[in-house]
């Protein structure tokens, strides 16, 4: 009998087109929510400090990256909020392993900005600095 080891996910290059469990958003989407609901930016601190969507959080500190996952207290304690997602663009994987973490953690309106900051700022939408 031949076994066949699973299929991994891959960590590098364009993040899968969607997330089960989250809603893949755009820019526009996610400027008409804006101060509706909790944005979470996953780039890394340098990235964030340089310019982020409006109202961003920064929840790299909360990534465990042996896990490969986000602690729950990165998205707040209310499991009905709307929760926006995001990181550098298409092939951010961080932002995959938060809205997954969030998913799994019972989130129940996760929304994941697939394309990221690269399409926010090339969309010239509203920056934060």
């Amino acid at each position: 009998m031949l076994l066949q080891a699973p299929v991994a996910f891959s960590q590098s290059g364009e993040t899968p087109p969607s997330i089960e469990g989250a809603k893949t958003v755009t820019p526009a989407d996610v400027k008409n929510i804006l101060g509706k609901a909790l944005v979470l930016d996953v780039r890394k601190k340098a990235s964030y400090l340089e310019g982020r969507i409006p109202g961003a959080k920064s929840i790299t500190a909360h990534f465990d990256a042996e896990k490969k996952t986000f602690a729950t207290a990165a998205f707040g304690s209310d499991k009905s909020a709307t929760i926006v997602i995001y990181g550098h663009g298409s092939d951010g994987w961080s932002a995959v392993h938060a809205a997954r973490s969030a998913v799994a953690a019972g989130y129940s309106n996760v929304l994941w900005l697939r394309t990221g900051w690269t399409s926010w700022t090339g969309q010239k939408m509203p920056v934060e600095q």
